[in-house]
C-alpha cells in the first residue's frame, strides 16, 4: 500500500488519491477542511462511497496518462533517470511548505520526460469497437446507445435499446423474449485479441436461469479463411443485489489484424429478460 502510494505501482490506493489532491491543493485550507476535517462513521456515508468511485476512476486514468515507464516504451532507461513521486515518509528532505511545489514540479518532469520518448508518437487505439452505458463514458441515453450500434448492428430480434439515466431501470441493450437475437460486424481497424461483455447479473424471478450464447466469427481479409468460438453467459445470482459483470474471452484463431471483419452473433437460450450494458473488442 505504502509502496504504491508513493513510488507508482500497480494498485488500487484510496489514500493515494486523497494524496494527490491534497498535494496539489495544500495551500488551499478549503482543500484541506473538506478532505480532512470530516467526522467520523463506522458505516461510512455518501462521501465515502463517492470517494471509493472516485478511487477507481483516477486509477483507470492513472493507467493511461501515468504509464510512461522505461518498461512500457520498450527503451533500455534507467530508473532513477525518470520523474517518480518522492515525497512522504520516503523523502524526508522537504518541509510542509515545499510538499505541493514538489508534487507540481514532478508531474511537469514527468509530462516533459515522456513528450520527449519517440514511441508514444506511435499511437494505436486499444479497441477497434468500445461501448460502455453510463454518465462518465457519454453513452448515457438511448439516443446515444442507438447511436454507437448503428454502425456495427446488422440485425435485431427482441433487443432494443432502453432505460433511463439516473432513475432504474438503466440505459443498457436489454432482451425482452425468449430466442431474443441481434447480430454485429465489425471491421478491424487495430489488431484485437479479446472480446468483453458486461452485462448484468440479478437475483429477480426474471434472470432465473437465463443464459445467453455469444458466437463469434472471424473471416480473414487475406486468406478468406474463418475462426470460430462460442460462450455462454448466466444471468442469475442469488447475492440480494444487481450489478454488471465483464465476461472477457480470447478471440479465436489467435485474434482478428487490421481488415478482417469480425461477425458476433447473440441470442437469448433461456429466459425472457437480459441486460448487456458493454461490448468491447480490444487489443488487451
Amino acid at each position: 500500500s505504502e509502496l504504491s502510494s508513493w513510488y507508482g505501482l500497480t494498485s488500487v490506493n484510496h489514500a493515494n488519491v486523497i494524496k494527490h489532491e491534497l498535494w496539489a491543493n495544500l495551500d488551499i485550507p478549503y482543500t484541506v477542511s473538506h478532505i480532512l476535517g470530516s467526522d467520523y462513521h463506522i458505516h461510512s456515508g455518501m462521501g465515502s462511497h463517492a470517494g471509493a468511485a472516485w478511487t477507481m476512476f483516477f486509477n483507470f486514468l492513472s493507467a493511461f496518462t501515468d504509464s510512461c515507464t522505461a518498461e512500457s516504451l520498450g527503451l533500455d532507461i534507467p530508473v532513477s533517470s525518470i520523474p517518480l513521486k518522492f515525497m512522504g515518509p520516503y523523502d524526508t528532505s522537504g518541509s510542509y511548505d515545499t510538499i505541493s511545489p514538489t508534487w507540481r514540479r514532478n508531474k511537469d518532469e514527468a509530462r516533459e520526460y515522456c513528450s520527449r520518448q519517440p514511441l508514444l508518437n506511435k499511437t494505436t487505439e486499444p479497441c477497434t469497437y468500445a461501448f460502455m452505458a453510463n454518465s462518465m463514458s457519454g453513452v448515457n441515453s438511448v439516443k446515444g446507445l442507438r447511436a454507437v450500434m448503428k454502425g456495427v448492428l446488422t440485425s435485431s430480434d427482441g433487443w432494443e435499446a432502453s432505460g433511463n439515466p439516473v432513475k432504474q431501470p438503466r440505459i443498457g441493450w436489454y432482451a425482452s423474449k425468449e430466442g431474443a437475437k441481434f447480430s454485429l460486424e465489425i471491421v478491424v481497424s487495430s489488431d484485437t485479441k479479446f472480446l468483453t461483455i458486461m452485462s448484468m447479473k440479478s437475483y429477480g424471478p426474471k434472470f432465473v436461469d437465463t443464459m445467453l450464447e455469444i458466437n463469434v466469427q472471424i473471416n480473414r481479409k487475406d486468406t478468406g479463411q474463418h475462426a470460430t468460438s462460442s460462450h455462454q453467459i448466466t444471468g442469475y445470482h442469488e447475492t440480494k443485489t444487481s450489478i454488471h459483470v465483464p465476461h472477457k474471452v480470447e478471440l479465436p484463431g489467435g485474434g482478428a489484424q487490421v481488415g478482417d471483419v469480425i461477425l458476433l452473433d447473440a441470442i437469448l437460450k433461456r429466459g425472457a429478460y437480459f441486460k448487456i450494458n458493454g461490448i468491447a473488442f480490444c487489443a488487451y
